[in-house]
């Protein structure tokens, strides 16, 4: 079992210019993380550390960091934002879910197409002309770094809209994904072909999937902001038979069983805004399947995570606490412990059981990291752990056993 109360702040990756919004291992030694603008990259961590440059140096906020490395690789394909990215087929296969309406597989054991260059520094150029003017056309005209490019093996269609759901059922027999107009697509994944799909409410947009262990039920949430609470449009988060698309359970409803009137707000928004936030934007199922957690999104104060009794759909506990919204969470391969991430800059590591707080990596807000954590993923064998900071760095830790 991980000790991460001792977790050891191994590499700081640089990745800057847009949001790191997805990052996975496809080893312990590989990581791949995506942005949103639609790059790619993938790092082999077993690399030495990169030696900075004189002008690094200089900066404070770059020589106190933890070592970088360079990516090896570019995945490229996407036009838009990757929204989600997960690991299949025992890390030899990638798929990602992007805002260019796009689900895209790729064979990470594939050979190289060819050879590009990558600008990962934007920021750290800005600031060095911001510095001194003067420089500003040596400073942009400075060479990146030289990696591999690959391009997908696969793209499944179908989508009409942004992809912001996405997950593999654990034999990796069965692919969920979803889209911002509502649409969700049950693909049989080995043949790359579609099963099913089924439409939510017409004025919702699907923000996360979850699929349960066996693949034989998901977890679909929808939410879309509104003008006010007056008509803030129906929040989703239901449960599906995967295979028919039979809803087994409306969690809202069991939540508020005195909610009638499903088809719209009015009158109802105050009883369960505060417990679904602005949408359940992340959600997985325990590996024994009986547990759902789902993380409440947006700028809501504090944010919470739910823990889901998933044969009745009733609460367990909130556990957790992120200020201004939860981000990402995932559960430990014995589904003892739950890391979550969150708007405040913070990894936390929660004990199911009780729902105590085993540990915290970074500090809040104008502590240790510089933005949202926006994703996180462990290891295989768990002895690491990486998030992402939307400004513009992967975190990884080496965690004892």
């Amino acid at each position: 079992m991980p000790k991460f109360n001792e977790a050891k702040l191994f590499r700081q990756l640089t990745f800057e210019g847009s949001w790191p919004t997805g990052v996975v291992f496809a080893n312990d030694d590989r990581l791949v993380a995506g942005n949103e603008a639609g790059a790619i990259y993938t790092w082999d961590l077993s690399r030495e550390p990169t030696e900075l440059t004189d002008e690094q140096k200089k900066q404070s906020e770059i020589k106190d960091r933890q070592p970088n490395i360079h990516p090896v690789r570019r995945l490229h394909g996407h036009t838009n934002g990757v929204t989600r990215l997960v690991i299949a087929d025992g890390g030899k296969q990638l798929i990602s879910a992007s805002l260019d309406h796009s689900v895209r597989v790729w064979d990470l054991s594939a050979a190289s197409v060819g050879e590009a260059e990558a600008i990962l520094d934007h920021d750290q150029r800005r600031r060095r002309i911001k510095r001194d003017k003067s420089n500003e056309a040596e400073v942009r005209a400075e060479p990146g770094i030289k990696v591999e490019t690959q391009t997908a093996s696969d793209t499944l269609p179908g989508h009409a809209d942004w992809v912001y759901g996405c997950a593999l059922s654990a034999d990796g027999r069965r692919l969920v994904t979803g889209d911002y107009a509502g649409t969700v697509i049950v693909w049989d994944f080995p043949s790359r072909k579609e099963v099913s799909r089924w439409s939510g409410h017409k004025m919702d947009g699907v923000v996360a999937t979850a699929v349960n262990a066996d693949g034989s039920k998901v977890f679909v949430a929808e939410h879309r902001m509104s003008r006010g609470d007056f008509d803030r449009p129906p929040a989703q988060a239901k449960i599906f038979a995967l295979e028919s698309g039979e809803m087994l359970l409306d969690l809202i409803a069991v939540k508020f069983p005195d909610v009638k009137e499903r088809d719209n707000s009015y009158g109802y928004a105050e009883k369960w805004k505060k417990w679904v936030g602005h949408g359940f934007v992340a959600a997985s199922f325990s590996p024994d399947g009986k547990i759902l957690a789902v993380g409440q999104g947006g700028e809501i104060g504090d944010a919470q995570v739910h823990l889901i009794e998933v044969e009745t759909g009733k609460e367990i506990r909130s556990v957790s606490r992120h200020e201004y919204g939860i981000c990402d969470l995932c559960f430990t391969q014995d589904g003892k412990h739950l890391l979550t991430t969150g708007r405040d800059t913070t990894v936390k590591i929660i004990r199911v059981e009780d729902g105590s707080e085993v540990a915290t990596l970074g500090k809040p807000r104008g502590g240790q990291f510089k933005d949202w954590i926006y994703s996180a993923a462990l290891s295989p064998s768990e002895t690491r752990l990486a998030a992402t900071d939307i400004g513009g760095l992967i975190h990884v830790w080496d965690l004892p056993t």
